[in-house]
C-alpha cells in the first residue's frame, strides 16, 4: 500500500507541477503553441537528466523542483511578457522534471512490473490533471501559487511517513539500494 500510494502521489505531483507550469507561463508569458512545447521539451531534458543522476533523492529532488517553480512563479509574475523569461523558465522546468525521470530508475524494481508501477503513477497523473484544470478554472491564479507547494509537501510528507514506519530500509529507496536490497523491499512495501 505505501508504494502504490506513493507512486500515485508522484503522478499527481507530476502532472500538477507540469500543467501548473503550463498555465502560469500561458497567462504570462504567451498563449502560443511554443509555451506548450518549450514546457514539454524541457521536462522531457528534465526526465532523461534524472535517469542518469543515480545520486539524485527523492527529497532533494522534489524541493529542487518546488523551488524551481517558485523562482519561476515570481519571474513571470515580476516581469510578464519579458522576451528573456520563457527561455529562463525552461531551465526551472527541466529542474523539476528530475523526479520525474528519478522516479521511475527508483521505483521499478521496487514493482513486481512495470505495468503496476504506470497504473498507479498513471492514474495520480490523471487525477493531477483534473485537479488542475478544475482548480485553475475555478479559483485562478491563486491555484497555481498554493497547489505545487502543496503537491511537494504531500509527497515528502508521505515519503516521510515510510520512513518513519519502516525505517533506515525507507531511505535505501530513493537512495543508493543494491539490487539485491530492492528485492527485499520490494516485499516489505509492496
Amino acid at each position: 500500500m505505501g508504494l502504490n500510494l506513493f507512486a500515485t502521489l508522484t503522478g499527481l505531483h507530476l502532472a500538477v507541477m507540469q500543467f501548473c507550469f503550463f498555465f502560469i507561463l500561458l497567462v504570462n508569458v504567451t498563449s502560443t503553441y511554443v509555451t506548450y512545447i518549450s514546457v514539454v521539451i524541457a521536462w522531457m531534458i528534465g526526465t532523461i537528466i534524472g535517469l542518469l543522476l543515480p545520486r539524485l533523492r527523492a527529497g532533494v529532488a522534489l524541493l529542487a523542483g518546488g523551488l524551481s517553480y517558485y523562482a519561476v512563479y515570481l519571474l513571470v509574475v515580476s516581469d510578464p511578457l519579458a522576451p528573456t523569461t520563457l527561455p529562463i523558465a525552461t531551465f526551472g522546468v527541466a529542474v523539476t522534471g528530475l523526479w520525474a525521470g528519478r522516479f521511475f530508475v527508483v521505483m521499478l524494481p521496487l514493482f513486481s512490473g512495470a505495468d503496476r508501477l504506470f497504473f498507479h503513477e498513471n492514474n495520480g497523473f490523471l487525477l493531477g490533471i483534473i485537479a488542475v484544470f478544475v482548480g485553475f478554472t475555478m479559483l485562478g491564479m491563486p491555484f497555481l501559487l498554493w497547489t505545487p507547494g502543496l503537491s511537494v509537501v504531500l509527497l515528502i510528507g508521505h515519503l516521510y511517513g515510510l520512513y518513519r514506519h519502516h525505517g533506515h530500509e525507507a531511505l535505501r529507496l530513493f537512495g543508493e539500494a543494491r539490487a539485491s536490497n530492492r528485492a527485499a523491499a520490494s516485499d516489505e512495501f509492496a
